[in-house]
């Protein structure tokens, strides 16, 4: 599983509300918010800490690989406050 931090504090249920918003589709199950958007087979995000997020993810063979990219991308952009680039240079200080 990867964490992600975020800006501003997250709860669960603005977790679940981005994750309906840009998949389209989540249930809980455990504690962790599951959602699926083809080529991703399973997205599994939980509440690791107030500003972090843990995101494990399945892939299929199914669908368009760049745009799983781009939604996925839209999905931590959008719940962390990080964009792509800011996400890989927190990633290479680490």
């Amino acid at each position: 599983m990867r964490s992600y931090p975020c800006k501003k504090e997250i709860s669960n249920e603005i977790l679940k509300q981005k994750m309906q918003t840009i998949f389209g589709n989540v249930k809980e199950e455990s504690g962790k918010f599951i959602s699926s958007f083809p080529p991703l087979e399973r997205i599994e995000v939980v509440l690791t800490g107030k500003k972090e997020i843990g995101v494990e993810t399945v892939s299929g063979n199914t669908g368009d690989p760049g745009m799983a990219v781009k939604v996925f991308n839209k999905f931590l952009e959008e719940t962390t406050g990080y964009n792509a680039k800011e996400r890989k240079k927190m990633a290479m200080k680490l």
